[in-house]
């Protein structure tokens, strides 16, 4: 998808030779072309950019191996379609080939000629070179397949400055410049030299020579000449000798001053010392262009007066040549040359033809002799005069000439194009030398281009209004400003005020280095003399990095008529010395320029305190940076006290770690002038006790820091928005880059993106910009390509980047230069420098690319168009807020327990759909709720049926209840929504989309039908089981997952696509099922998701049916099924498959059964013999065990662990389970089956505390964690790890052996739900609750506010920071509670950087009103807590010690955990002394309360 080209800034031509700039016609297009450094640059006749060709690399590779210089001349040929260039020695001749590509050019061959070229010319094959030996002659066959050049001869010659071959390629004609003498010399039929050269003097200095183009079948040979005193001559041969020319006809400027009978009157007389400029008009372009009006009029689509009609006929019927000539005054005067082919050459006359005027911004001396025509046929036919550059004008300018206004005198007789130089341009601003960088104002309205040799270019970008159809209208955007050279390149540079003032630092080998100030005054293409910024006087070893600019017309503060009256320029030098200087400029109301140079003063010198420890060489950083002001949309600075209101520097050190910086300079200011002793002066840069500065008064502040662990860093940007581009070099040599997140926390290590490119891709430039609603955009630069990238919507059905490149600028469709930078401008435009050229691409995108698919952002329906029109829509589609009523949203409120939000959405988008397609609207039109609609508690009014019955008499007040409520979200109305979603309506929803808002609204249905025997966790089990059904289907039928968010990075983890597949479903929604009271319901709704409705073990393992399916009966039934599912499944029926469940059910039996079936099976016969076996006895246990280690040998592995469980080894056989079939969720399934009396048994603990546990801690897996912690017993740390730093954890868990711990998954807003819904669930989950500390919950709460944001839910993270509670249970204790303080964590992978510089959160951050809470406050009861541990006992004992609790038989048959006390610790409790009473007591007798079957309580209610 590419972006559209607004402008393309061309290089200056080279001035080298007299041939440096060439038109050439193919079809029914026109070229202008010139030479350009060291490329040849091709334009269209609106001088806009075509395509550029590399000398260079058009030539052989040895000849391209040596040092590359300039183009100094070019040549076309029309017939041919041939391009020549030349260098040096070296030609290169490029044709057009129009079956190629639609049209473009390629090399057709080279010529390496024996001396330095001069001039050439080319004709029909035959090429003639003026070096500086004389001259040579060369020759090819034109129709050969294989072309071939060979020199025919070579002459000594004083080297030519233009030579010239007449069309009959009978005569060679050249000049030197400076002489008064012309020399022709004749060839013949095969080329060969004639005679020697004949001398034709002349009085003056010869300007100008060229051959007369004959008309078809005429060979005859006309010279004209042109001197300096403006004086034309016309040679030919004479009759009895046609190697010999001599002169036919002349004429002066005098003969253009005579009278010449118009309708306008007389000319005006010269002075005598003014020649004029006279130019000769190509025979062949006029007479083509004549023929294009003549027709034109033929057909009645001119009309004209008769008398130009006349003139018109006569110039076509006479075979005129026109003669220009043009006066100081700005007159264009013509006369016709006829009979100029009839014999005798006495016939020849002169005739004045009109006069007209030349526009008025044209510069009379540009209409030199060396003039071009072009004319360009087709339904519209042009003519225009390409004016040659010059060293006082070393530019291309364009003028369409009309012959008929022309010769009636008209005032349209000479326009300009309309890419012709704006009256808002001070000058045209091309560069001579190549690219080396770009810089710009911080509102990008200004941009400087540094080039080669100390070659500085500055512009301005216009805002204008025009839509991109129109932009051929209108001026051009980027009109230039200023150009100049300076004696050294400047190492940085920084420009403000609309690009008028420019900072540089310049660091010489022979001069000390400095900063300097200039300013560049309107009209002028040169900046003012320089002022050096004082009191700058770095170490010799040192120099600066980073050089800012801020004005106060730059970021907004003044409107557009305002000129910039203060600036604060900061610079920082790679040790870390920063200074800030002010800039006062004094401006004249009248022009807006400078009185005379501005005040600068210096307000801050000081050394940034950095973090010496990561560095080896002391206080100094890897890099220093700035924070990149482009796309600020507030203003930098507080102008009316100087005080900044951004970061400005950021530093990174050798170990990757960031620290951002702002200075604190508003103190300094106070619209005052300061001291010439600053406050923080020289002495801050000291490191001694004497210049040490006092806590609290430091000149620069670090306002955050972000440890990345990333060295070898090669390049990296920061941006408005503090998002951080790293890119480091690997080992092998490839580039990995990383981008990072300035909000950090103990959930956040700010890594947002990992990407590591191919060998071949280097980046070479980074550059950062932002939208209009603050979405920050990375434009990634390589050789030939620019990548742009943008944050992309998180997922919530899987796992991808947080940034994806969105488009993919092929700069090699434009040309094929290298680029050497590319910088944002304002309003989204980028501009992408390669060699000394520059093209600026809006942000608009090209028609003819195919869209995107439609995504269901807030944007997207606001717009009218099916597509986005730019990037900045582009970007709000894949990063914006999501609408109402898309998928994501809607799942999401199903599970903080919004169903009658979800409800309303539903119904009132049905009723959105049916109005739209009623009135004929082909996109959808929806009223988007109020936030505030998201956090309220209203229901929809429900309609209620009418009571019809009457009550009299005493009773009245007791009316009966009224009939059940009438419901509008029905089946009907859910069937109609999903029919209309793909009906004749748009909707911005791709199809995956749709198919996912059909599965929410059934859903819906379903758990609003089943609310009265479904639990909120059986609800979220059953939404999350329905969308990953709908997912599952979509991504078998597609070859990649289908998501909801953009594509991730370029062949970005596409490895792992099965993978995403199959592993989508998330262990969150298998723990929601674990708290579920509702087993049958989600039992029977997994199976129904189950191909046939008969589940296999991969379905069972997938929804982790067996890790949440309370033991007993269902539980052995259903892994029975399971095992009966997978022998039936297979058609050679082998038992070998289900015997490992059947054997741990004690289903020998069936087993020996199954065998009877399968006679085919080899084994068959030895089975039916060993099964037939008693396996109480020990000797065929005995014998099954050996049979396990055989086929433990043989790597039958499930069938090994099954005769191992038929031996009576079950450990051995779940052992294989875990080690071999990698399957720990068959391990707990067997495990349950075989220990089912216990509720934890020595196995099933063996297998979570070992397997379970490490792999849920190795992966940063809190679900999983949660899940192990709940089953062991350990429901403290079940609701701990839920939010607490997972190395706490590990080590409270397991202090004497280190777990390994990864990156935990954080980004999961449904981690505080079962937070909340878990925290008061028991004793022992409200005790982990109050272990976590308030700071922390907060934290957490506060980063999945920002991954809601990030999921385009912004209203439900509204809603979240809203309405959570920080409500704590209340846990009594004997002693003073403890606020339990999770040390930081300590990162075992080099990816998870440790939070610094957190501000202390106060009291008043918790200490607000309470509000409801976001997801469990209703009108129901409260549940009571669960009495799973004993007060008493734990208030004495240490939290990681807590005992395994197991369930005990209460008298009313109610199952009660009781915990079991060793034997130790019992005779310890006997022997101590009474426990006082108190709370203590009162909970005791309250849990023996609870065990009797008293009556339900709350434990609000007590405390």
């Amino acid at each position: 998808m590419p972006l559209r080209l607004r402008q393309a800034v061309a290089g200056r031509p080279n001035l080298l030779s007299s041939r440096n700039v060439g038109v050439i016609s193919v079809g029914e297009k026109g070229y202008v072309v010139y030479p350009s450094g060291p490329n040849v640059v091709i334009l269209t006749p609106d001088l806009d950019l075509s395509d550029t060709l590399p000398f260079w690399s058009a030539l052989p590779h040895r000849a391209s191996t040596s040092s590359i210089g300039d183009v100094r001349g070019i040549c076309c040929s029309n017939v041919d379609h041939l391009i020549v260039a030349w260098t040096d020695v070296h030609v290169v001749l490029w044709q057009y080939l129009s079956s190629k590509k639609a049209g473009s050019w390629a090399v057709h061959s080279t010529v390496l000629a024996s001396n330095p070229i001069q001039s050439l010319d080319f004709r029909a094959g035959t090429l003639v070179l003026g070096t500086q030996n004389g001259i040579e002659y060369w020759r090819m066959n034109p129709q050969a397949e294989v072309v071939v050049w060979d020199r025919l001869w070579e002459r000594s010659h004083p080297t030519p400055t233009s030579i010239h071959l007449s069309p009959s390629s009978g005569h060679i004609a050249w000049y030197k410049a400076g002489q008064k003498s012309a020399y022709i010399l004749a060839t013949d039929r095969v080329g060969q030299a004639v005679g020697m050269a004949q001398e034709i003097r002349h009085p003056r200095e010869i300007s100008w020579i060229g051959w007369r183009k004959p008309t078809a079948g005429s060979s005859d040979s006309h010279l004209y000449t042109i001197t300096a005193n403006s004086v034309f001559r016309i040679y030919s041969p004479v009759l009895d000798d046609p190697l010999w020319f001599q002169l036919l006809s002349s004429l002066d400027h005098m003969a253009f001053l005579k009278p010449v009978t118009h309708s306008t009157g007389k000319g005006k007389e010269p002075e005598g010392s003014n020649f004029g400029s006279m130019w000769v008009w190509d025979a062949e372009v006029l007479r083509e262009a004549i023929k294009s009006e003549i027709a034109r009029i033929k057909d009645k689509q001119i009309q004209i007066p008769e008398e130009t009609r006349k003139k018109l006929e006569g110039l076509e019927t006479e075979e005129s040549d026109i003669i220009a000539w043009t006066g100081a005054d700005g007159s264009l005067v013509l006369r016709s040359i006829i009979n100029i082919e009839r014999k005798p050459p006495t016939l020849l006359k002169s005739l004045p033809l009109t006069q007209c005027s030349i526009p008025p911004l044209s510069s009379p001396s540009s209409w030199a002799s060396d003039t071009l025509m072009l004319h360009t046929p087709g339904s519209i036919p042009s003519l225009l005069a390409v004016l040659a550059p010059a060293p006082d004008y070393p530019t291309i300018t364009t003028y369409k000439l009309s012959l008929v206004e022309i010769l009636s005198s008209g005032s349209l007789a000479i326009t300009p194009t309309s890419r012709s130089m704006s009256a808002d341009e001070t000058g045209p601003v091309q560069l001579q030398y190549p690219i080396e960088r770009f810089a710009r104002t911080p509102n990008g309205r200004g941009l400087l281009a540094i080039g080669e040799n100390g070659e500085i270019a500055t512009w301005y970008k216009q805002q204008l209004s025009l839509r991109p159809g129109k932009w051929h209208l209108g001026p051009r955007t980027l009109i230039g400003k200023g150009h100049w050279k300076i004696p050294h390149t400047p190492s940085e540079a920084a420009l403000f005020a609309k690009g008028r003032a420019i900072v540089f630092y310049i660091n010489s080998p022979d001069e000390p280095a400095r900063i300097t100030l200039q300013h560049l005054d309107s009209g002028s293409m040169k900046p003012r003399e320089p002022v050096t910024l004082p009191h700058f006087s770095p170490s010799a070893d040192d120099h600066v990095e980073m050089l800012l600019a801020v004005s106060d017309i730059d970021d907004g503060y003044s409107g557009g008529s305002r000129r910039t009256q203060r600036a604060i320029i900061t610079a920082a030098t790679r040790n870390g010395e920063a200074w800030v200087w002010r800039v006062i400029s004094r401006i004249t109301p009248q022009e807006g320029d400078l009185e005379n140079q501005p005040d600068v003063q210096l307000i801050s010198h000081y050394r940034l305190p950095l973090n010496s420890t990561h560095d080896d060489e002391g206080c100094k950083p890897k890099m220093i940076l700035p924070v990149d002001p482009m796309g600020w949309h507030q203003s930098v600075i507080d102008w009316t006290t100087d005080t900044p209101l951004q970061d400005m520097i950021l530093t990174i050190s050798t170990d990757g770690d960031l620290e951002f910086w702002t200075p604190k300079i508003g103190g300094h200011l106070a619209g005052q002038k300061t001291e010439n002793e600053v406050k923080h002066g020289d002495a801050a840069c000291d490191h001694d006790e004497a210049g040490a500065v006092e806590k609290g008064d430091e000149a620069w502040i670090r306002t955050g820091m972000v440890r990345t662990e990333r060295s070898n860093l090669v390049m990296a940007r920061c941006s408005s928005r503090k998002k951080t581009v790293l890119v480091c070099e690997l080992d092998d040599g490839r580039h990995e880059m990383t981008i990072w997140d300035s909000k950090v926390s103990e959930f956040s290590t700010g890594l947002e993106l990992t990407h590591i490119f191919e060998k071949g891709d280097k980046i070479q430039d980074l550059d950062w910009t932002t939208t209009s609603d603050l979405q920050s955009v990375l434009a990634v630069g390589f050789a030939h390509k620019v990548v742009l990238v943008c944050e992309q919507r998180m997922s919530y059905v899987e796992t991808t980047p947080g940034w994806a490149p969105f488009l993919t600028i092929d700069m090699e469709r434009y040309t094929p230069v290298p680029i050497s930078d590319s910088i944002w401008l304002a309003g989204g435009s980028l501009a992408v420098g390669t060699g000394n050229q520059i093209y600026l691409f809006s942000r608009f995108l090209g028609r003819d690319s195919p869209s995107p698919s439609p995504v269901g952002s807030v944007k997207s329906v606001a717009m009218d168009e099916e597509e986005p029109e730019d990037i900045f829509q582009l970007i709000a589609h894949r990063n914006g807020p999501l609408v109402d009523y898309h998928p994501i949203q809607l799942g999401q409120c199903l599970l903080w327990n919004k169903a009658d939000l979800v409800k309303n959405i539903l119904l009132e988008l049905g009723k959105s759909l049916r109005q739209c397609e009623e009135d004929g609207k082909k996109r959808i039109r929806f009223h988007r709720l109020d936030p505030s609609d998201f956090y309220s508690r209203r229901k929809k009014a429900k309609k209620i049926k009418a009571s019809t019955s009457k009550y009299d008499g005493l009773f009245d007040s007791f009316q009966p209840p009224p009939e059940e409520e009438e419901d509008e979200f029905t089946d009907r109305v859910v069937n109609d929504l999903v029919d209309r979603l793909n009906g004749k309506v748009a909707v911005p929803l791709s199809a995956p989309e749709k198919s996912f808002l059909a599965t929410v609204a059934q859903a819906t249905l379903e758990a609003d039908q089943q609310r009265r025997s479904l639990d909120l966790c059986g609800m979220r089990y059953l939404i999350s089981l329905r969308m990953y059904v709908n997912w599952d289907r979509l991504s078998s039928s597609s070859p990649t997952p289908v998501s909801a968010t953009s594509p991730t990075f370029p062949d970005f983890n596409q490895s792992a696509t099965e993978d995403k597949r199959k592993n989508h479903f998330s262990f969150r929604n298998i723990v929601w099922a674990n708290h579920s009271e509702s087993q049958e319901l989600l039992l029977s709704a997994s199976k129904e998701s189950c191909r046939d409705g008969k589940m296999g073990w991969e379905d069972a393992r997938r929804m982790g049916v067996f890790l949440w399916l309370k033991g007993g009966e269902s539980y052995n039934s259903q892994l029975e099924d399971i095992a009966r599912n997978r022998f039936m499944q297979d058609e050679d029926r082998d038992p070998t498959s289900c015997s490992l469940i059947f054997f741990a059910l004690g289903k020998k039996k069936v087993v020996h059964g199954l065998w009877r079936q399968a006679p085919g099976h080899k084994e068959q016969t030895l089975m039916l013999k060993f099964l037939a076996n008693d396996f109480e006895q020990e000797r065929w246990k005995t014998a099954a065990l050996k049979n396990a280690y055989a086929l433990l040998s043989k790597q039958r592995y499930e069938y090994a662990a099954a005769f191992f469980m038929l031996g009576g080894s079950p450990r051995d056989a779940i052992n294989v389970c875990l080690r071999h079939l990698n399957d720990w969720q068959l391990g707990v399934a067997l495990a349950r089956v075989v220990e089912p009396h216990e509720a934890v048994g020595p196995i099933l603990k063996w297998i979570l505390e070992d397997t379970v546990l490490p792999i849920a801690f190795r992966g940063g897996h809190r679900w999983l964690a949660s899940w192990a912690f709940w089953t062991l017993g350990r429901r403290d740390l079940s609701v701990k790890i839920l939010i607490s730093p997972m190395n706490s954890i590990a080590t409270e868990f397991s202090p004497l052996k280190s777990l390994e711990v990864g990156n935990p998954d954080n980004d999961d807003p449904s981690l505080l739900l079962m937070f909340q819904h878990l925290k008061s669930k028991s004793l022992q989950t409200a005790k982990g609750t109050n272990e976590v500390s308030t700071k922390l919950e907060y934290d957490f709460v506060l980063h999945n506010a920002r991954v809601f944001f990030r999921m385009g839910c912004h209203n439900l993270a509204l809603d979240l920071l809203r309405s959570w509670s920080f409500e704590r249970p209340f846990f009594p204790s004997r002693t003073k509670q403890q606020t339990f303080a999770p040390p930081t964590p300590i990162s075992t992978s080099p990816s998870r950087p440790t939070i610094t510089g957190l501000n202390t959160l106060t009291s008043s951050y918790i200490g607000h009103s309470r509000r409801p809470t976001f997801m469990l406050t209703n009108d129901k009861r409260r549940e009571s807590l669960f009495m799973d541990m004993d007060v008493l006992n734990d208030s004495t004992t240490n939290t990681s010690a807590t005992p395994t609790p197991t369930t005990s038989q209460s008298p009313n048959g109610i199952a009660t955990p009781t915990e079991q006390i060793p034997p130790q610790e019992e005779e310890e409790k006997k022997s101590s002394p009474i426990q006082p009473k108190k709370i203590g007591n009162l909970m005791k007798e309250l849990k023996q309360d609870v065990q009797q079957g008293g009556m339900e309580f709350n434990m609000d209610n007590f405390f």
